[in-house]
């Protein structure tokens, strides 16, 4: 188990500023802070979670400095269109700055913020389990995904692309965007997560009095 010292937690409507000096803790990576120069962040922390649980994309709530650099691409060959593997590129930024975070620390501050979590969690009214339900399920969702390791054919649909293999357009909005990071960044991705994961499954001893 990991001892975790326990906090004096503000307010969850004054913790912004609270939650973002210790989240800043985990990373120098420059790329990483910018994620937090944001309003709300429980909140969005928390909606983000329950969207993945259900397999729906968290981008809605996340800032804009999160967002894949670049434009996504695709390349004709023999009449077909493929999903250019440079734009694998564009999440290189993004999955550098989440490799970095230091693990214990994260799952710590995780038990340490668990009080504001269950709060804002609350407030959102879920009546499917436990907050801590929704990190399992949002967790082993992408844990569960398998970026292909092969040229993904891809044809324009209104304003976005799909894959033209059904087996992968079947996927969910969440699963598709780990897909769209390429097989590579998916993997540094998700055995990050995995240690994340299993330091949440560990559990917790709160230290002090």
């Amino acid at each position: 188990m990991l001892a975790v010292p326990p906090l004096d937690l503000p307010p969850l409507s004054e913790s912004d500023a609270f939650v973002r000096q210790l989240v800043a803790r985990l990373s120098a990576h420059p790329r990483f802070a910018a994620w937090f120069v944001t309003d709300e962040l429980v909140h969005r922390f928390v909606v983000a979670v329950v969207r993945l649980a259900g397999g729906a994309s968290p981008a809605s709530e996340l800032p804009s400095s999160m967002a894949p650099e670049g434009e996504f691409r695709a390349l004709q060959s023999g009449g077909r269109l493929f999903l250019d593997p440079a734009t694998y590129r564009r999440y290189d930024g993004m999955v550098a700055a989440f490799t970095s975070v230091d693990t214990e620390g994260a799952v710590t501050l995780y038990y340490q913020l668990h009080p504001l979590f269950e709060e804002e969690y609350r407030q959102l009214g879920v009546s499917n389990g436990t907050f801590d339900d929704m990190v399992v399920r949002a967790t082993a969702n992408l844990l569960a995904v398998r970026a292909p390791d092969r040229p993904l054919e891809v044809r324009p649909n209104r304003a976005v692309f799909e894959f033209v293999d059904p087996s992968l357009e079947a996927n969910t909005e969440a699963a598709k965007h780990l897909i769209r990071m390429g097989p590579e960044n998916a993997r540094r991705f998700q055995a990050k997560l995995s240690k994340l994961a299993e330091g949440l499954r560990m559990g917790v001893q709160t230290a002090g009095p």
